[in-house]
């Protein structure tokens, strides 16, 4: 019994020393690879695979919300067959990144799990993921080995006997799940499956919750949320031409959130810009293709096409994604900005860009608002880009 105590003693001892603002960024990590379909990778060897298994469990049932995408969440030493296969044809150091390196992709995660943190394969395979592009997650033992430094972020169970290690490390992931479990809606869905074709009601339901059917105190200039995007989806159904369609959503969007300025642009298969718009003052004009296209190479859009996931900027000031002007160097001033891909069938077919004069002027629920509406839109400005009758 006093082996036993002195156990939960210096486990408890090991759990008040983990470093809850890491904690805080992996399920941050992860919540934003859900959001955007990006795969999650999980490994180790003996106990820690069973632990990695356990994660992808619980990742891939536990974590799903009505509103939320499904994690895509891969176990590497689920399959005893590939497993084994690339152990004895290439060694077992190779047998974890062998497999990887088949399905990884920039911006996946791979989270590894090691006491030591010096396990041949699981470095062989974070060595790979870091190359590739992908977020790294570690959970290493006490002293953290290679892991601990190679790894995006890692946290080192604090304790010295291995059994102890193992316990926080599965107690971590039981904890990571409840918090991806428990993510207020209000967050935004910066991209949807590509066969899933938006249901307006329950996307904006989604991403408000059910108040925004009675919303309380002044009115918005277009109505709702939800009458909103449902005002854009009657106008998209009276087989507008593409231009048409797109000034209307520039305008109705600029007046809804109160920026002064944005850009609406639509590409083709290759990334090129076909046709845009920019507002400026509040008023929408055509845009020249040539400074459409220097902006989705430049700025804010081109890392949201290249990235494919949504931005606020906060300040255009101090964020390296912003084009920033003559006049915006001279006056020092920053404003706020979003931007979010148009994205079908897998593939960005526009960005929509807002700018507002004041810094830290937009919110997550001005941006779940412009998410709303660029789905809404996606599909029918891909079938117009390519002749197909609505």
């Amino acid at each position: 019994m006093e082996r036993i105590e002195q156990y939960l003693s210096e486990m408890k001892n090991a759990i008040d020393r983990v470093p809850m603002d890491r904690f805080d960024q992996i399920v941050d990590i992860l919540h934003q690879a859900r959001l955007n379909g990006q795969q999650v990778f999980i490994m180790g060897n003996g106990g820690s695979a069973s632990t990695a298994s356990h994660f992808v469990c619980d990742l891939a049932k536990n974590t799903r919300n009505y509103g939320w995408p499904n994690f895509r969440a891969i176990g590497l030493t689920d399959n005893v067959a590939i497993l084994t296969a690339y152990a004895n044809d290439e060694g077992y150091e190779n047998a974890l990144a062998g497999q990887l390196a088949n399905l990884v992709r920039p911006n996946d995660v791979v989270v590894a799990i090691s006491c030591s943190g010096n396990s041949p394969n699981v470095i062989k395979a974070v060595e790979l993921a870091n190359q590739s592009g992908a977020t790294t997650i570690g959970l290493t033992g006490r002293k953290g080995g290679k892991l601990a430094a190679m790894s995006t972020i890692n946290i080192s169970a604090q304790a010295d006997a291995i059994q102890q290690q193992e316990d926080i490390h599965l107690m971590l992931c039981h904890m990571i799940t409840v918090a991806l479990n428990e993510m207020p809606m209000v967050e935004v869905i910066t991209r949807r499956p590509a066969y899933a074709e938006p249901n307006t009601l329950a996307l904006i339901k989604s991403l408000f919750g059910k108040d925004v059917f009675e919303e309380p105190g002044e009115p918005a200039p277009h109505g709702t949320p939800v009458e909103m995007v449902q005002k854009i989806s009657r106008e998209m159904a009276q087989n507008l031409d593409l231009h048409e369609m797109l000034t209307y959503v520039l305008q109705m969007t600029l007046d809804s959130v109160g920026a002064s300025s944005g850009s609406i642009m639509v590409l083709n298969d290759l990334g090129e810009v076909i046709d845009g718009l920019l507002a400026y003052a509040g008023k929408v004009n055509t845009g020249s293709l040539d400074r459409m296209e220097e902006i989705k190479k430049q700025g804010l859009a081109g890392w949201v096409v290249e990235n494919r996931q949504a931005a606020l900027v906060k300040s255009t000031r101090d964020d390296p994604r912003w084009l920033r002007r003559e006049f915006e160097e001279s006056t020092g001033e920053s404003r706020s900005a979003l931007s979010v891909p148009l994205i079908t069938q897998d593939r960005v077919v526009g960005v929509v860009t807002l700018v507002h004069p004041k810094a830290g002027w937009f919110t997550m629920e001005d941006l779940a608002l412009l998410t709303a509406i660029t789905i809404t839109i996606s599909y029918s400005v891909s079938a117009r880009n390519n002749g197909v009758p609505q």
